[in-house]
């Protein structure tokens, strides 16, 4: 077993084994649930232990609070390495081995796509704490409940931006994976739905790519679009925006480069990683560190700043939601039995770090998905600049700027 410290260095992790409560002298005196994410290559794993961050803390939270039906949460992650087997045996392990009665978490929605099968088989409940291809949720599964965005409403955000701001020929670099075909494939539906006069077309590419040149050059030559997007995962994102950016191909004046992943929210990481390439960047993504958060996610997003000295990314914020979710239900059914767990998540309604956690009971994406989970999308105007200082350009009701192009 795996936990997240949260001292100054997010990085640093430690084995803690059975040593994780040495308090607890027997079994029953804990109640056990699990948390995956990537924490290694070649998983995208800077945004793993972000996310198991959060996850960390809500289970900190309830425990200081006095625990759980009477008893300590134990906190079980297993690192998913950003491999689909990886995923699904590390959930028939905290499932038969560890005996958990729910799990909370995950980034790559292929990893995810594995996993709901075992949870699916055994009945245990899984809260979504990242991964956003449409598919997971309309599977239909009732052991499966999401917290995190879907990628269908990122994508509409996109198209009526597009829309506002006369973008006519749009090309999209997108991973090999659910996730990244899912937000190419719902971007051309919502450029149906929505009656937009935009030409789109999308090449999918592998993830672990080092060399992107050849179809920048493309698209640089031929297509010329007005804006690329891309929603390649770290760290080939990064080298896609940089090889853009040494091709001047965009951003540029003519070309405009949004990131569909939101990796870019993470300042400090993606200014180390891209430099100057980042100027103008757009990012699609599941919270504003300028907006107003709910009374629980201003305490978390202090805790983090006080922690690390750098604002929150999404990610700490949506582990810890798909872990309230989870911990809610199990207070609301007052059991550990997975079916009444699986029950009791229909009915939770909690206020969260970004609003007010309830799910629906809708066939298709929205089954079993918090449907109103708030997204937007930001520029950075400056080299260096802080998520919370990026210009909000979507929805209209936060914007306090306009699309801004290099000269």
């Amino acid at each position: 077993m795996q936990r997240i410290t949260t001292g100054k260095t997010l990085a640093t992790m430690v084995v803690a084994g059975a040593l994780a409560f040495p308090a607890m002298s027997a079994a029953q005196d804990v109640i056990k649930i699990g948390g995956v994410a990537p924490l290694s290559s070649p998983g995208s794993y800077q945004q793993g232990r972000e996310l198991v961050l959060g996850l960390q803390w809500a289970v900190d939270d309830v425990n200081a609070a006095g625990g759980l039906l009477g008893k300590k949460v134990e906190l079980i992650i297993e690192d998913t390495e950003g491999k689909p087997p990886t995923g699904a045996l590390a959930i028939e392990k905290l499932i038969t081995k560890d005996k958990v009665v729910g799990v909370a978490g995950e980034y790559h929605s292929s990893v995810c796509t594995a996993e709901i099968e075992v949870f699916r088989q055994h009945g245990i409940p899984f809260v979504i704490g990242s991964c956003w291809s449409d598919t997971l949720t309309e599977a239909g599964y009732a052991e499966i409940y999401r917290t995190s965005v879907y990628s269908s409403k990122l994508a509409e955000n996109m198209v009526a931006l597009m829309m506002a701001n006369g973008i006519k020929k749009v090309v999209a670099l997108v991973e090999d994976t659910d996730y990244g075909i899912g937000i190419a494939e719902n971007i051309k539906k919502s450029i149906e739905k929505l009656g937009a006069k935009t030409s789109f077309k999308y090449e999918v590419v592998e993830k672990t790519s080092k060399d992107f040149v050849p179809i920048l050059l493309k698209y640089k030559t031929q297509e010329k679009p007005d804006m690329i997007i891309t929603a390649v995962t770290q760290p080939g994102g990064f080298l896609v925006l940089k090889q853009a950016h040494e091709l001047r191909f965009a951003p540029s004046k003519n070309t405009l480069y949004l990131d569909a992943t939101c990796t870019a929210q993470n300042d400090k990481v993606f200014w180390e990683a891209v430099k100057g390439a980042g100027k103008y960047v757009l990012m699609s993504c599941p919270y504003s560190p300028s907006v107003q958060l709910t009374p629980l996610g201003e305490k978390i997003k202090q805790r983090y700043v006080k922690e690390f000295d750098r604002q929150p990314n999404y990610l700490p914020l949506q582990g810890y939601d798909a872990m309230l979710a989870l911990i809610t239900a199990i207070k609301m059914a007052g059991s550990t039995d997975r079916k009444a767990i699986v029950a009791a998540l229909a009915d939770v309604q909690v206020a969260g770090t970004r609003g007010d956690i309830k799910f629906e009971k809708e066939s298709g994406v929205w089954h079993n998905q918090w449907k109103d989970v708030p997204t937007f999308i930001f520029q950075y105007s400056e080299q260096d600049q802080s998520a919370g200082d990026a210009n909000i350009l979507f929805p209209p009701r936060f914007a306090n700027s306009e699309i801004i192009r290099p000269n």
